[in-house]
């Protein structure tokens, strides 16, 4: 499955996963459409990546501040 944003500087950031509970790859592509980054994220960091944003937002950090 992918899914695709494009961000306010002009580039586009696709999440992909090819199985169910497989690693997740997260590629930018410049404004041009030119491949700049990829990164692997296993399935366990991606959970909690979620865990974190959520419980940041539930605990009032709304604009996720450091």
């Amino acid at each position: 499955m992918k899914m695709k944003f494009k961000v306010n500087n002009g580039r586009t950031i696709e999440v992909f996963q090819a199985r169910e509970d497989g690693p997740v790859y997260v590629t930018t592509y410049s404004s041009k459409g030119d491949e700049e980054d990829c990164e692997i994220i296993s399935p366990g960091d991606f959970v909690m990546m979620l865990n974190w944003y959520r419980y940041q937002k539930e605990n009032g950090n709304e604009n996720l501040n450091f």
